[in-house]
C-alpha cells in the first residue's frame, strides 16, 4: 500500500512538473495566457480539485491539503511544486503587466518555499524549488508583511 501511494505521488509530481515545463515554454514564447492555463491545470492536478473549488481555499488550507497525511519527503515535494507554480504564475502576470497579481503569486511562492524549509528540512531541495533570494529580489519593491518576515527569520540559516 505504501509503495503504491509513493508511486502515485511520484507520477503526480512528474505530471505536474510537465505542466510546469509547458507553462515555462509558453511564457518564453510570449503566450502568457496559455502558460497560465497550464499552471491552473497543474494546480488542479496537484490538489485533485477543479479551479473553481481550489481557489476558494486560503494559502493555509492549501498547505494543509498538500501535507496532511503525507510522508515528509512527499509533503515537501508537493509544497515546493506549488511554490514553483506560484513563481511561474507571477512571472506570467509580470509579462502581462498585472503587477498586483504577480506580487501575490511571488509572495505565495516565498511563503510556501519557507514553510517547506521549516516543516521539512533537507540539504538538497528538488531542482524545481524556488530560490528564496530570487523571490526576495522579485518582491523588493514593497516591504514584506510581518507573517512573511517571521517565516524568513525562522528559516534563515544560523550565523557561522
Amino acid at each position: 500500500m505504501l509503495s503504491s501511494r509513493r508511486d502515485y505521488l511520484l507520477r503526480l509530481i512528474e505530471e505536474v512538473s510537465q505542466f510546469l515545463a509547458r507553462a515555462v515554454f509558453h511564457r518564453k514564447a510570449g503566450r502568457e495566457q496559455e502558460a497560465l492555463e497550464a499552471i491552473v491545470q497543474s494546480c488542479e492536478r496537484l490538489f485533485a480539485l477543479e479551479a473553481a473549488q481550489l481557489f476558494q481555499f486560503t494559502p493555509e488550507q492549501h498547505f494543509l491539503m498538500l501535507t496532511e497525511g503525507e510522508e515528509p519527503d512527499n509533503a515537501r515535494a508537493r509544497v515546493l511544486l506549488y511554490a514553483a507554480l506560484n513563481l511561474e504564475a507571477g512571472r506570467n502576470y509580470m509579462a502581462l503587466k498585472r503587477r498586483e497579481l504577480a506580487r501575490i503569486s511571488f509572495l505565495n511562492a516565498l511563503r510556501f518555499t519557507l514553510r517547506a524549509r521549516l516543516s521539512f528540512p533537507t540539504d538538497t531541495p528538488p531542482a524545481y524549488a524556488p530560490h528564496v533570494d530570487e523571490l526576495l529580489e522579485l518582491l523588493k519593491e514593497e516591504p514584506l508583511d510581518p507573517e512573511t518576515l517571521g517565516l524568513l527569520s525562522s528559516a534563515a540559516p544560523p550565523p557561522v
